[in-house]
């Protein structure tokens, strides 16, 4: 565990940031502890070994930059709570009935950073936590901290699955796939429960989910990754409904300002030259022309969804950068797009591993994303001004995608109705060619509505932009969040 911060300056507030140890969680709370430490706060970014891998090259960057940013890891005793050595992040979870046991092993962390604040002086002037992270209500509560929430998904499905949890329609509605309105919107969003799907509300994991909205309503106050022009019906909605302060401070993307700090942002990645190559070739390809394909890095597409997608962007005709995993690579898979980039004829290129995605989706080239719609990704794409074909899996992705496509009209859905672990046959699952063809021909075909997209898109990309400069309503509110956590009664 590391110990105190070098210099420290005890004037300054001090924020204990503790995201979950999952990839899409990590990044935008690593963000947000620059941004904070970029603001003159001393900043804990708590963490465990294998993570800190991970977010190495944040506070790496923190050092170069002079900020008092400081890696913390703390010990996960995995074999404890029944889980293979090093099973310290969702991805990293082997098979499905381990995930309770994940989620219960993240209480094991409350101890050891008990420990760590004590040794802290002086005390700590705020946790900021991932709201899956419900335990840090425990250690606030005995150390006398304040506690904010952090919520990664947009605004829009926080204030939907409130909507459905107040009208009880979770218990109400018997079947899982029947499809209903969420009450209480300014315009009609249908849904069915396995769409709209609240974070840990799984079978077997009642405790898990009861602990988190504990935690949620006794939280001082919430922390959003979006911004106020994007989303502003839905945060004051959302604020009157929690009763509690709401801060919207994001796109957090927007603290890496140059190719290098957006290039650190998640794992690194495989495959050409580092990344420089698939920018190198976007380099000659007509402005808006590409379209990028990436589903992030937790969804797996099988062989014959893949054989679709390629279809479908053949018969579109349209230029592409795929990001193919590694977990979904095999003998087959690897045989299959080698032939079909061949017969793309450098129409396009398909990168395997990780992507540079914040650079790619800022290239001129890029004119269009294929998207999970996680909410990470989302950001990123409104943040560049690009148009999506929206292609939620599970969690909060079917209603980030319903804002895209139905609140927004920056998207094209390929029209998925059920989850990606939802399969009652597989052919069920499978997303066909000509759905593919449809959605990205809309999205980078041209034609008035297709150009009316673009133009929607772009005029948000500016306004995340201006959010977060001096002056903007993401900027002001992180102000006002540091304020207000310095001016706030110590938790009891």
């Amino acid at each position: 565990m590391d110990g105190h911060f070098d210099g420290q300056n005890p004037a300054k507030p001090h924020f204990v940031v503790v995201p979950l140890m999952a990839q899409g969680h990590m990044i935008p709370m690593a963000d947000l502890a620059l941004l904070l430490a970029g603001r003159g706060a001393r900043v804990s970014l708590i963490t465990t070994p294998v993570n800190a891998v991970r977010l190495r090259a944040a506070a790496d960057l923190a050092a170069a930059s002079g900020l008092t940013l400081r890696l913390v890891e703390l010990p996960l005793p995995c074999a404890a709570a029944g889980l293979p050595d090093g099973c310290e992040n969702v991805d990293l979870v082997p098979k499905q009935d381990l995930f309770l046991p994940f989620f219960r092993s993240l209480n094991l962390l409350a101890d050891p950073l008990k420990s760590y604040l004590r040794a802290q002086p002086p005390a700590s002037t705020c946790i900021i936590s991932d709201q899956c992270m419900p335990w840090t209500m425990e250690v606030a509560g005995e150390l006398g901290i304040r506690r904010l929430v952090f919520h990664g998904p947009s605004c829009f499905f926080l204030l939907c699955t409130l909507n459905l949890t107040k009208h009880n329609l979770y218990d109400k509605v018997a079947d899982d796939l029947e499809s209903f309105f969420v009450p209480e919107l300014p315009q009609s969003i249908e849904v069915s429960k396995m769409t709209a799907q609240r974070f840990c509300d799984w079978p077997g994991m009642n405790d898990v989910f009861r602990h988190m909205q504990e935690a949620e309503e006794s939280a001082d106050g919430v922390v959003l990754n979006t911004f106020y022009e994007l989303e502003q019906w839905c945060v004051d909605e959302f604020r009157r409904k929690v009763g509690k302060e709401v801060w919207p401070v994001g796109p957090v993307s927007l603290f890496h300002k140059d190719a290098g700090g957006k290039a650190v942002r998640g794992n690194g990645i495989s495959g050409v030259d580092g990344g420089a190559g698939v920018l190198k070739w976007l380099e000659g390809r007509e402005k808006e022309s590409v379209l990028f394909v990436s589903f992030g890095s937790l969804a797996r597409t099988r062989i014959k969804q893949l054989v679709e997608i390629g279809r479908g962007l053949e018969a579109a005709g349209t230029c592409f950068v795929w990001a193919v995993k590694e977990a979904e690579q095999s003998e087959e898979v690897d045989t299959w797009l080698s032939e079909f980039e061949e017969r793309s004829g450098g129409r396009g290129l398909i990168i395997k591993g990780w992507v540079p995605q914040v650079l790619i989706l800022a290239a001129p080239a890029v004119g269009g994303f294929m998207t999970h719609c996680g909410w990470n990704s989302t950001l990123e794409a409104v943040t560049a001004g690009v148009p999506m074909v929206t292609w939620p899996h599970f969690a909060d992705q079917f209603l980030n995608s319903k804002l895209v496509v139905e609140v927004l009209g920056i998207g094209v859905g390929v029209g998925v109705k059920l989850p990606s672990f939802y399969q009652a046959t597989e052919e069920a699952a499978v997303v066909g060619r000509d759905e593919v063809e449809r959605a990205v021909v809309s999205v980078m075909g041209g034609g008035e509505e297709g150009e009316e997209m673009r133009r929607r898109a772009k005029e948000l990309g500016k306004k995340a932009r201006m959010a977060m400069e001096k002056g903007g309503s993401s900027y002001e509110n992180l102000t006002q969040l540091i304020d207000d956590a310095m001016a706030l009664p110590l938790a009891q």
